[in-house]
């Protein structure tokens, strides 16, 4: 008798050859955009731009003695309470961005009641920091103006985080 070589295994088909071994290929971290917390970015994005706005001069102070002028820009004494608002919100929201895309802690804190009333406590004090001039001195010839287009920005852009509050409560 004389021998056949093996017929195709059951199924019908070869394996296939084996090849040299591969490195396994790295995957490449998936975000999920429908996942993407809308209104806790606008609140960030808010607070962090008015923050940014905080920090720049608001009030214009020159002098002007004897024919020798100067001025300067700077920011008020109650300038820094906006900052601290701003600041807390934008780190909080921040903070509710990242645990909502990677479910880092099970919250269960009203956060749009939160943005609201933190985001119109900003609004709040931001007006307080514009309507609060610093004071100037005894100086003859001083005077005291605005930067108005840096604070009617911050003022609508401190609206920002209301917006998002509104929007999470909607959401939620």
């Amino acid at each position: 008798m004389v021998q056949q070589p093996p017929g195709p295994p059951p199924g019908g088909m070869q394996p296939p050859p084996m090849g040299p071994p591969q490195a396994p290929m790295r995957q490449r971290p998936q975000v999920d955009t429908s996942r993407l917390p809308i209104p806790d970015i606008v609140v960030a994005a808010g607070a962090l731009l008015t923050f940014i706005f905080a920090m720049i001069g608001w009030y214009k102070a020159s002098v002007d003695y004897l024919g020798f002028g100067a001025s300067a820009t700077g920011s008020g004494g109650w300038q820094w309470l906006p900052r601290l608002i701003e600041l807390l919100l934008f780190l909080f929201a921040g903070f509710m961005i990242a645990n909502e895309m990677f479910n880092l802690v099970d919250l269960s804190l009203p956060v749009g009641t939160i943005y609201l009333v933190v985001g119109a406590l900003g609004t709040i004090t931001t007006l307080l920091a514009i309507l609060i001039k610093p004071s100037v001195g005894f100086g003859v010839g001083v005077k005291m103006g605005m930067n108005w287009p840096i604070w009617i920005i911050a003022i609508i852009l401190s609206l920002a985080p209301i917006a998002g509050g509104y929007l999470k409560q909607q959401q939620g």
